[in-house]
């Protein structure tokens, strides 16, 4: 297979900038995966420490297989401070023939209001950080390798790479909102910013071109629909630079068994994102723990190489909590002790 220079330049700038085929915080699971959707949604929670970590691999009809894996952790009213949340971030990706390889830690600080008792509740948060980029073009070929007759890797690219890895700092804001009317019919809605440093970026010789401010909305909701089912709607919209992504779900929830610090429900449901792919969802809670698996399939104009394969999507997470004591259900009296 020949590649060009435009080729090659145009997909290692997808890949970095973040656009819709790329792999940088591009969940389809986002509402498993706060602190990758929003540093807005540090320790805004209902608990004292939350873990989740989240692992994606697409497009392996197409190309070398893009794998992504995330592990997030934060804490609400940390240090017992009322309010105060913290957060740790750090996913790491690898992305086609050139095994673009992504990595990025961020961590902060959030702080949440909640008046009206606790029905309300606003968070704003703040991310800091890095991301380290490198690119292996051991596996790439150019129109220069090619003899007249087939591709023939011994020969020179006549390609000049500047640099085969980099390093910039990041800087993320967000804010949420909760409102929780009843234990199961809440809405939450947020705003997240990214790369507000607007680091440059560039691995060959000419200048480093600025990575786009990404805009992530998100609104998520619950809605009983009957004593053991509700209606999880999901509304996610990015913008970075010209790409736009548009993502809208629903989830159906059926809950299995919910007394005395129990819980057990199933979670069933998709969603489509526009102009490129539909979702099938399948997820389960167990008391603190909640784990999904997605599969995206692919609407694109991609069609012909990936034969609508997309890719597949696994999260798992689990909130700690102080448990509260299980009310007796029989008390003896004291005079037949």
């Amino acid at each position: 297979m020949r590649r060009s220079r435009p080729l090659l330049l145009a997909a290692l700038w997808s890949m970095v900038a973040g656009g819709v085929g790329a792999q940088d915080i591009h969940f389809t699971q986002f509402f498993h995966t706060p602190l990758a959707t929003n540093p807005g949604l540090m320790g805004a929670f209902d608990g004292d420490h939350r873990v989740h970590a989240v692992f994606r691999q697409q497009w392996r009809a197409v190309t070398r297989p893009y794998r992504t894996f995330g592990l997030g952790y934060d804490a609400s009213n940390a240090f017992g401070t009322q309010g105060l949340g913290l957060g740790l971030w750090l996913f790491n990706d690898k992305a086609g023939d050139s095994r673009l390889n992504t990595f990025q830690l961020a961590a902060g600080p959030s702080w949440t209001l909640s008046p009206g008792q606790g029905r309300h509740a606003v968070t704003a948060g703040v991310q800091v950080g890095f991301t380290a980029l490198s690119l292996n073009d051991d596996q790439l070929s150019f129109d220069a390798q090619y003899n007249g007759f087939y591709h023939d890797p011994t020969m020179a690219t006549n390609e000049e790479f500047q640099r085969a890895s980099l390093v910039h700092p990041d800087l993320h804001a967000g804010v949420a909102y909760r409102f929780r009317v009843a234990p199961r019919q809440q809405v939450q809605a947020g705003l997240g910013l990214f790369n507000l440093t607007r680091p440059r970026i560039g691995f060959l010789g000419s200048p480093p071109e600025p990575l786009d401010l990404r805009t992530t909305f998100h609104l998520t909701g619950q809605l009983p629909l009957s004593t053991a089912l509700d209606l999880l709607p999901t509304v996610q919209y990015m913008a970075q630079g010209r790409f736009r992504e548009l993502l809208l779900g629903a989830l159906v929830r059926y809950i299995l068994v919910d007394r005395y610090g129990t819980l057990r429900a199933v979670r069933l449901g998709g969603s489509f994102r526009m102009a490129d792919a539909g979702t099938v969802y399948a997820g389960l809670e167990y008391d603190q723990w909640t784990a999904g698996l997605s599969y995206d399939i692919n609407t694109s104009d991609l069609v012909p190489a990936s034969r609508n394969r997309g890719g597949f999507e696994v999260t798992v997470g689990r909130v700690f909590r102080r448990k509260p004591a299980v009310p007796a259900r029989f008390k003896a009296c004291p005079h037949q002790l």
